[in-house]
């Protein structure tokens, strides 16, 4: 899995914010606000991988344990898939 084309992260006043750009801005209304881990998992989304990539950035970054980091994970995912910006 991965981003769909058309979804770009910026850093707006120490924020990070996922903001759709070309035709997606047209299909897709709103940004969406990421905290740290948010970011990496997106940046991590750049790239076709699993939900276990995700899992392991997470535990590399953080001090967390494997059914949080999971969970985290899929709920990011989940989201994403949600509003249609994972492919």
């Amino acid at each position: 899995m991965k981003i769909k084309k058309g979804y770009v992260l910026k850093n707006l006043s120490n924020k990070h914010i996922v903001v759709p750009v070309g035709e997606e801005a047209i299909n897709f209304s709103g940004l969406i606000t990421l905290n740290e881990s948010g970011k990496l998992l997106f940046e991590t989304l750049g790239n076709d991988v699993s939900l276990d990539d995700l899992v392991s950035k997470l535990l590399d970054a953080y001090e967390i344990d494997e059914e949080t980091a999971r969970k985290d994970a899929t709920a990011f995912v989940d989201k994403l898939r949600g509003k249609q910006i994972i492919e």
